[in-house]
């Protein structure tokens, strides 16, 4: 009995913290690139879109591609975040945000290579 209590109690909490995190491709031993604080006011009743771009500078060599991308939503909301052109393998990024209607973004962007 115990175990179908825990059972429904960890479904619950999958359920109730359901957050659109971003993670790609992994940031074990590698350089951060970039931490950018992405924030943006809501628009009453729309859905805010917002775009990060990232090019890996020369200083890094132009051989260094991008390894892992994580976008951590900072509110806990639905809002996504999803690459768009470039991504792991190349030295680039677009990293498309959407938040809810009516609500605000709050992503931490870190891009590793």
């Amino acid at each position: 009995m115990k175990f179908y209590v825990f059972i429904a109690v960890l479904i619950a909490a999958a359920v109730i913290s359901d957050c659109k995190h971003t993670f790609m491709g992994t940031n074990v031993q590698r350089q951060k690139l970039i931490h950018r604080h992405v924030k943006y006011n809501s628009h009453m009743f729309q859905k805010r879109v917002e775009y990060l771009n990232y090019t890996v500078p020369a200083k890094f060599g132009y051989s260094r591609s991008i390894q892992g991308i994580l976008a951590y939503d900072m509110l806990h909301s639905g809002a996504t975040a999803n690459v768009t052109a470039g991504g792991l393998g190349f030295n680039y990024v677009s990293l498309r945000m959407k938040s809810e209607r009516s609500r605000g973004l709050s992503y931490d962007v870190y891009i590793y290579s």
